[in-house]
């Protein structure tokens, strides 16, 4: 294997690039797509969650007033009126009709009906049949998986008003009781109560324990957390999209040996590779993403980059077509497999196994750590891996591309004589 020849390879690539535009214009493309699909996820993802003021609700209030110890009340008002003042989704207060119409034909993305019997239900505490009260959730979800569970989320919160309503007025009414019972307490009971905080109490049997939440790496916005899986997947996709469009064969391949063929053309697909982690490095400054290291976060991407584009580059110059689609296979595996966005455990069993042993794995565990709080075992853990792929994807391709170039340049020429590939 001749070092001369290799750079003669490297050599002979550059200027066939910039002697054709139409190869220029095919390069900055190939290296502009990959970053395009990670960074335009990325801020779809951003914060999801806080922009559903524009997802529209209906709500409908058929409540009727109820009397409770010579008292009206109205807790459909009441929410109603809270309502009006939140501005966490897009409120249409419109009647029953209108509302299921709309949830029908997907003008709104869920109602809640509030019934007529709505107030006598939550006052009925002193009656020898409590009712529960009941609200009607119209959901249509084919509209979008994702918008139904945030109107989930809007549900929860009109239900948390009111029970927030109900206590305050039924707490109210059973300390006036309590007070009227307290005249045949001794007097110094009753200068105890009168000291106690009717808030505080109310606070207390509403919620009688609290949860203190202590985050460890506590991070912004849901855009950042996801950022580690779309990169990493970008790089991968970037370097499938570099073999599917560039040949790992060589015009001249006659001159060469196979492992001087296959050195000097990886410096193509590696500077190609490099180039396109370089522009989804500046784009997720741009977006804002958060980088607890910016060093590292930037070694980390070119040594994950070098690793895939080794490892992928390899497959197509080992295999042809075939390794192309091994590529793609691995990419299709790796999507839900890799602890990227759902937990690995959620996964049936044969995922489960599976995880140890594909790159995404380790690429996107040492992304977290350089994107958002370093914890030094994890991040080693990541790094050996990926630099222990490339050393085991050049020394077996060392070992086996010579003796099995013949059979792969076979079964490249029966592809092409099928008139198909």
């Amino acid at each position: 294997m001749s070092i001369d020849k290799i750079f003669h390879i490297m050599k002979k690539d550059s200027k066939a690039i910039f002697k054709n535009p139409a190869v220029v214009i095919t390069i900055i493309a190939i290296i502009i797509l990959p970053s395009l699909y990670a960074l335009l996820n990325i801020d779809a993802c951003w914060d999801p969650y806080g922009n559903t003021d524009n997802l529209d609700f209906a709500v409908v209030n058929n409540d009727q007033n109820a009397t409770y110890n010579n008292a009206s009340y109205n807790f459909g008002d009441k929410v109603i009126d809270k309502l009006e003042d939140n501005d966490d989704f897009a409120w249409d207060f419109v009647d029953e009709d209108d509302a299921r119409d709309g949830v029908e034909n997907g003008t709104y993305y869920a109602a809640i009906i509030i019934p007529e019997n709505f107030s006598s239900n939550l006052l009925s505490i002193n009656d020898q049949n409590p009712k529960q009260a009941q609200l009607t959730y119209l959901i249509n979800e084919k509209t979008n998986p994702v918008a139904s569970r945030m109107s989930n989320n809007a549900v929860n919160q009109i239900q948390s008003k009111i029970n927030d309503e109900v206590i305050q007025t039924v707490n109210g009414v059973a300390f006036n009781q309590l007070s009227v019972m307290g005249q045949t307490t001794p007097q110094s009971s009753l200068s105890q109560l009168s000291y106690m905080n009717s808030s505080g109490v109310d606070n207390y049997f509403y919620s009688p324990t609290e949860v203190t939440k202590e985050k460890i790496n506590p991070v912004d916005n849901y855009g950042s957390e996801v950022s580690p899986f779309y990169i990493v997947l970008s790089i991968w996709v970037g370097c499938v999209i570099s073999v599917a469009l560039i040949k790992a064969r060589y015009l001249g391949e006659s001159l060469y040996k196979p492992l001087e063929l296959y050195f000097g053309r990886m410096g193509l697909f590696l500077v190609i590779g490099l180039l396109q982690s370089t522009v989804t490095i500046i784009g997720a400054f741009w977006l804002g993403i958060e980088v607890s290291d910016p060093g590292l976060f930037i070694g980390c991407v070119y040594l994950i980059t070098i690793a895939f584009m080794v490892l992928i580059y390899s497959l197509l110059s080992l295999f042809g077509n075939g390794g192309k689609a091994l590529a793609i296979i691995m990419l299709v595996l790796q999507i839900s497999t890799t602890n990227g966005i759902y937990p690995v455990y959620v996964m049936n069993d044969f995922f489960q196994a599976l995880n140890p042993y594909l790159p995404m794995t380790y690429a996107i565990g040492l992304l977290r750590n350089a994107l958002l709080g370093v914890y030094w075992p994890t991040f080693f853990t990541g790094v050996y891996a990926m630099i222990a792929m490339i050393i085991a994807t050049l020394l077996v391709t060392i070992i086996i591309k010579e003796k099995f170039d013949n059979v792969a340049n076979k079964f490249e020429q029966a592809l092409k004589d099928s008139g198909l590939f």
